[in-house]
């Protein structure tokens, strides 16, 4: 079974780098919002 628990790591470490590029780009945006004003 530790094949399984690998897949599931594999996944919850890309799933956390896509989480924290969404995040990233949303902050960004805001800024970038807030300096336009």
């Amino acid at each position: 079974m530790w094949y399984f628990a690998w897949i599931l790591g594999t996944l919850l470490a890309c799933a956390f780098g896509i989480i924290t590029a969404l995040a990233l780009e949303q902050s960004e945006k805001t800024k970038a919002q807030q300096d336009g004003e």
